[in-house]
């Protein structure tokens, strides 16, 4: 047992982080051990979850009662006494919902999340423009592609004739939020082409209705090999534009 101290230490509050911690893991596992056997003793039905419902309230009973007294027990064990107790109490629980609120915000930013939760997905149109002299036949068997870090959906061809002459159109779907997206022109037997699409993660605003400019390939490639950036010069050109409902 450390000697008593009239003030709260750096090295006081980690220890009691760390007790917190271990208190809150202790106070669950024995709530969630004695609400079983209240459920039991009880007979609380198990329909529609109500044991359930039971053994996780007196879990969290429990672990209200068991943490903060495991954090008054270490800082005590660290020499804190008097005022200052309850003082490192309060600091200490502050630090673990801060930090568990800091763990849950990178957890939920590393999931994928659906760009249109509540309608229909948004349909990126595009348009594709031949190098010069060449016809679209050179793009009769292109394969369109939209690869994305959270999935890869293939593109479609219109089937009827574009607004705008001399291209050929299509669309892909983009389903989830995320600002790192390829569309990919995949040229059987051919350099592909890459390009990054550039739109924010969130697009669906009015603006990005609109076309964008003609844009040359960021990357070319081959089937099963890295990608090497785009020499410059010409080559085929796409634009874009997002087509979704409003909610």
């Amino acid at each position: 047992m450390k000697a008593a101290i009239n003030k709260l230490s750096v090295g006081a509050i980690l220890f009691g982080i760390v007790g917190g911690v271990i208190g809150i893991a202790v106070g669950l596992f024995l709530g969630f051990a004695l609400g079983s056997a209240l459920a039991a003793a009880f007979h609380v039905p198990s329909r529609e979850g109500e044991a359930a419902y039971f053994t996780v309230a007196i879990a969290l009973i429990v672990t209200c009662v068991v943490a903060p007294a495991s954090i008054l027990f270490t800082l005590y064990w660290r020499g804190v006494r008097s005022i200052w107790l309850f003082i490192g109490l309060v600091m200490v629980c502050v630090s673990i919902a801060g930090i568990g609120a800091s763990g849950l915000g990178i957890w939920y930013a590393a999931q994928p999340h659906v760009l249109n939760l509540n309608g229909p997905t948004p349909l990126l149109e595009f348009e594709v423009k031949p190098l010069v002299g060449q016809s679209l036949e050179t793009l009769a068997d292109v394969e369109p592609e939209l690869d994305t870090d959270r999935n890869t959906m293939p593109g479609y061809w219109h089937t009827e004739a574009p607004e705008t002459p001399g291209v050929r159109a299509g669309y892909v779907e983009l389903y989830f939020r995320t600002s790192q997206r390829l569309f990919v022109l995949k040229f059987p037997g051919r350099e592909d082409r890459v390009f990054k699409v550039r739109l924010p993660a969130n697009a669906m605003k009015a603006k990005y209705r609109a076309w964008s400019e003609w844009q040359n390939p960021d990357f070319v490639a081959k089937t099963g090999e890295q990608p090497s950036r785009f020499s410059g010069g010409s080559d085929y050109q796409v634009r874009y534009k997002l087509d979704y409902q409003d909610r």
